[in-house]
């Protein structure tokens, strides 16, 4: 059961929509598949911002860079819309965990809100995915 752990977890720090049924084709319970996933990806959430944030900081420095809002700026509409719950919900099955939180990172989240909404974000969809391969094996092998 390990290595089917081992690999559904790093299958899930890279691309973690593919992780749960992966899980479960290597014999895991959904569960254990799911929980194993959503670790895997705030795991992917917390190395990106230890790194991130103290080089955010040196480049913005380094560089000079404006990170002030500015409405005009699509980005800045979006955010304003939709914030760090929009980004927590569509991060792990468009962009990713590390995407995401240097979208957050660059976007002024303070780290701890981030690692925080994104591990919470994850869980409607661990919810979701294992439901719908439990189902989906429902289907295939009838009790």
């Amino acid at each position: 059961m390990l290595p089917a752990v081992m690999s559904t977890f790093s299958l899930a720090f890279f691309y973690f929509i593919a992780a749960i049924p992966a899980g479960a084709a290597l014999q895991l319970p959904i569960g254990i598949a799911a929980v194993t996933a959503g670790v895997s990806y705030a795991a992917g959430v917390l190395v990106v911002v230890l790194i991130g944030a103290p080089l955010r900081e040196r480049v913005t420095k380094r560089f000079n860079i404006n990170t002030t809002h500015d409405p005009n700026k699509l980005i800045w509409r979006v955010w304003d819309r939709y914030g760090l719950i929009g980004l927590s919900l569509l991060a792990p099955v468009t962009i990713g965990a590390q995407i995401g939180a240097l979208i957050g990172l660059s976007l002024g989240v303070k780290p701890r809100s981030l690692v925080l909404g994104m591990s919470l974000g994850i869980v409607p969809w661990c919810v979701g995915i294992g439901t719908a391969v439990a189902l989906g094996l429902q289907v295939i092998r009838p009790a």
